[in-house]
């Protein structure tokens, strides 16, 4: 049985820079550029304090997947795709987010929350919860089926085939059962903590296969020094850096996109 992949339309308006940018470039590899911030998480750890009060639990990576699904939202020129010369808008927005099922480092794997603009903090908290008890239960990974074939074959093939799967889901957008692998498996972003491996920062570089244009890397919530109207004040600091497809988010749309983000983080409710 065959469906679409991704729900995608038209790019409106396409700039001549977006169409030199397009030429210029022919992978997300030789695209990339990259931008971080340190963010004021005063907000953030109100919003943990507030969901630990009510007997339940939230993480700044949660925080951080629902920042960068308003911004997308908000800027949705970058929530793009390209195949066969021509980029394409998503049309919804969805965020991938990696968990590791073990605590060998060995195995990784993720899921998706769909529509992520449109669900409040609490739900995704609620659904990435379960979902990681799944997981990590072996009830359900997404991933589980590709993974098997994949360590099931010799290295040497693995490329093509993730290239061959790619072109499938991508290319042609075309997404069926029979390529073990759920459909727009890593959504419009991905989101993964850096902070939680004891890093205050990292840069992750893009997956040429899924398409993503855009990678948020979550650093390590800590106290630092700054400088707030003049006087050194410390503060709680969330950093954040951003890994780009040149393609798709140029200076402008990056600037947007972290204002956004920014203005969430800071102020999650």
């Amino acid at each position: 049985m065959l469906k679409k992949n991704i729900l995608l339309k038209p790019y409106k308006k396409v700039s001549p820079w977006r169409k030199i940018a397009l030429s210029m470039w022919r992978n997300q590899e030789e695209a990339s550029f990259y931008g971080w911030i340190d963010l004021d998480a005063t907000g953030i750890l109100a919003t943990i304090e507030r969901f630990r009060s009510e007997g339940k639990s939230m993480s700044p990576t949660t925080i951080a997947a629902k920042a960068a699904a308003v911004a997308i939202s908000q800027y949705p020129k970058v929530n793009g795709l390209i195949r066969l010369g021509r980029i394409y808008e998503r049309e919804n927005v969805d965020i991938f987010l990696q968990v590791a099922p073990d605590n060998s480092g060995d195995n990784l794997t993720g899921m998706v929350i769909r529509q992520c603009d449109q669900k409040s903090l609490d739900e995704i908290s609620e659904e990435i919860q379960e979902r990681v008890a799944k997981i990590k239960s072996g009830q359900k990974d997404d991933f589980m089926k590709s993974t098997k074939m994949l360590a099931a074959l010799p290295t040497i093939l693995v490329g093509w085939i993730i290239a061959l799967i790619s072109f499938i889901n991508y290319t042609l957008n075309i997404w069926s059962p029979l390529l073990q692998s759920p459909r727009d498996a890593f959504g419009s972003a991905m989101v993964t903590s850096v902070g939680m491996l004891g890093l205050k920062h990292g840069i992750a570089p893009l997956i040429p296969s899924n398409r993503c244009p855009i990678i948020i890397a979550v650093g390590k919530l800590e106290e630092k020094a700054v400088v707030k109207n003049g006087e050194i004040v410390i503060q709680p600091v969330l950093p954040i850096t951003g890994t780009f497809d040149h393609r798709l988010v140029d200076g402008v749309g990056a600037s947007h996109l972290l204002k956004a983000l920014k203005k969430y983080v800071e102020e999650p409710y």
